[in-house]
């Protein structure tokens, strides 16, 4: 599984927004799963960050379809889940997006960017 650190941009929130998720892909099979809530940890152009109590069986591949919001503005990603790490009180999982959300996750973080601004003043 592989991590992408190298990004140029990548964005990690204080606090993290909330997400939800559900399953629709197993190996070759669609699913369809019940929701599961989960919160964003970092997010950049073609992937995030995925913190949940929820376990996501990786062996095979997995996609995901993720919704969440950066500062009222409304993401959703169809992603494949590329790693993932058990930590203390649940998982965190790298997602990769499928297609380019490079505009609409620019334009959250910009936002997100303008209204932590304005709060501090």
């Amino acid at each position: 599984m592989r991590y992408r650190r190298q990004e140029t941009l990548r964005y990690s929130f204080e606090t993290p927004p909330p997400a939800r998720f559900k399953l629709i892909k197993g190996g070759e099979k669609h699913v369809h799963s019940s929701t599961g809530k989960g919160q964003v940890i970092d997010i950049s152009p073609g992937g995030m960050k995925l913190f949940t109590t929820v376990h996501i069986p990786s062996e095979k591949k997995v996609q995901l379809f993720v919704h969440t919001a950066i500062a009222q503005v409304d993401l959703s990603f169809t992603a494949d889940v590329v790693w993932e790490n058990q930590v203390n009180d649940g998982y965190h999982y790298g997602l990769d997006f499928i297609g380019d959300h490079q505009d609409k996750v620019i334009h959250a973080l910009k936002e997100y960017r303008k209204t932590s601004q304005e709060s501090s003043t």
